[in-house]
């Protein structure tokens, strides 16, 4: 039984191991507001199936992932904590794999854009968006 505990923490920690040596890049598009709950927000497929006003807040990249499920998933995970972190309500996931490319090794790279709804704003949301006009627009 001790052997069997061992191996599934061995097992957690690799796959723990394997998604801290993919890089983290968050390039910002629009303001951060208060940070919302990552359990909240909506998966959405493409930007034709957002119904309600919105405004982009930035595009996560998380590089060098293992193309295996587990990775994956605790990489989505990371990603909506990031994207919630920054206000988010939703997340658009995209990817590429570079077994495409025919490489010997793959690795996937996953795309995530932060979405912020903006049909109903906070007054601490709105002056979010005032302050950002200085620097750059929110659409």
């Amino acid at each position: 039984m001790k052997k069997i505990r061992l191996f599934l923490v061995g097992l957690l920690l690799a796959g723990c191991a394997t998604l801290e040596q993919a890089n983290v890049d968050w390039i910002a598009i629009g303001p951060e507001f208060p940070p919302t709950k990552a359990k909240d927000l909506e998966i959405i497929n493409g930007r034709e199936d957002v119904k309600r006003p919105y405004g982009n807040l930035g595009l996560l990249r998380i590089k060098n992932l293992r193309p295996d499920r587990n990775t994956l998933l605790m990489a989505v995970e990371k990603g909506k904590k990031i994207a919630a972190s920054k206000g988010a309500n939703a997340i658009q996931i995209g990817q590429y794999n570079s077994a495409e490319d025919g490489i010997s090794d793959p690795r996937v790279t996953l795309f995530i854009y932060a979405i912020k709804y903006v049909d109903n704003l906070t007054e601490a949301d709105k002056k979010a968006i005032e302050d950002f006009k200085v620097l750059g627009s929110f659409q």
